[in-house]
């Protein structure tokens, strides 16, 4: 019997095929034009019914309004993009340049201020999926670097599953090169905000990306470099929203680089609670409870101690 995902897949490849094919498509350029221009011709465009049955299937699939969105239609779209781009059947006008403007077009279609920024609103589902996309065909046709800068200009997005979003689409380009996209990061985090360390350090705690041990180091390497920018934050902005949500990356993404590199990682943890920062030895506490870092006990003892002589001072 057909998984979950692999049904979803069947229903989503052929709404994809006749969007990419569809006269309707439009080049991002003029997907901005027909959306603020009063041109009937362009209006016309953006009720497609090829496109549109694609973006109502997302929004009728989404689960949301909900406490949970259908991750495993984000996972299904990402996976079909994937086969998309490498299909031999498709040309590349239609598997490299139409699907690019799909993709931005679902990415752009629907903007959260249209709906109120109402974190529970279908119609950001569309712009979830494109994200778990854009990772996908950006590493396909090797625009690994344009791809990370494309993801990480929705990492300061209003609402937590684009958010999320971008860090799954991170997770795609760092499953097929890992070499290029964690490069590309480093190069980011050299002026990155808090939203966009969010993004990095949430994209590389991921448990199947992490089984190399080289892998697991340069994610390691990441969190250092997250948690130095958080250390020399001035406190007046540490509780401000975008660091908030730094914060609560870090609470869970350090223990799961930790456990995949434990002799480096608890080595790590331990000159992280010397630096006596209020903030990141939250992020510690919060790592410490985490059922993955259990069976490294000393450790745990150790950290946990100081991290109270701390308090208590």
């Amino acid at each position: 019997m057909p998984t979950q995902r692999e049904m979803l897949r069947a229903d989503l490849r052929p709404l994809l095929l006749n969007a990419l094919h569809s006269a309707g498509l439009l080049s991002p350029p003029d997907q901005s034009l027909a959306r603020y221009r009063l041109s009937a011709d362009l209006h016309a465009h953006l009720l497609d019914p090829d496109i549109t049955a694609l973006e109502d299937y997302l929004l009728d699939h989404s689960h949301l309004p909900g406490p949970r969105a259908n991750l495993e239609l984000v996972a299904a779209f990402g996976d079909e993009v994937g086969a998309l781009c490498a299909d031999p059947d498709l040309s590349l006008n239609h598997s490299y340049v139409a699907l690019g403007w799909l993709i931005a077009h679902l990415l752009t279609r629907y903007p959260p201020a249209v709906f109120g920024d109402d974190p529970d609103s279908p119609l950001q589902m569309p712009q979830f999926c494109g994200l778990v996309a854009q990772g996908e065909w950006a590493v396909a046709f090797h625009h690994v670097e344009a791809g990370v800068a494309a993801l990480l200009d929705y990492a300061g997005s209003p609402l937590w599953r684009v958010r999320e979003g971008v860090a799954f689409g991170l997770q795609r380009m760092l499953r097929h090169d890992w070499t290029g996209t964690i490069n590309r990061l480093r190069r980011r985090a050299l002026d990155a905000g808090p939203y966009e360390w969010r993004a990095m350090v949430a994209g590389v705690a991921e448990p199947p990306l992490l089984d190399d041990p080289a892998r697991a180091l340069d994610a390691l390497d990441l969190h250092y470099a997250a948690l130095a920018a958080l250390r020399h934050l001035p406190a007046g902005s540490r509780r401000a929203d975008p660091v908030r949500t730094l914060r609560q990356a870090l609470a869970y993404s350090v223990s799961v680089v930790v456990a995949a590199a434990p002799e480096a990682g608890f080595a790590q943890m331990h000159a992280w609670a010397a630096w006596d920062d209020p903030d990141v030895a939250w992020v510690l506490r919060e790592n410490l409870k985490k059922k993955r870092l259990a069976p490294w006990p000393d450790h745990l003892d150790v950290l946990r101690a100081t991290l109270a002589r701390q308090k208590d001072g």
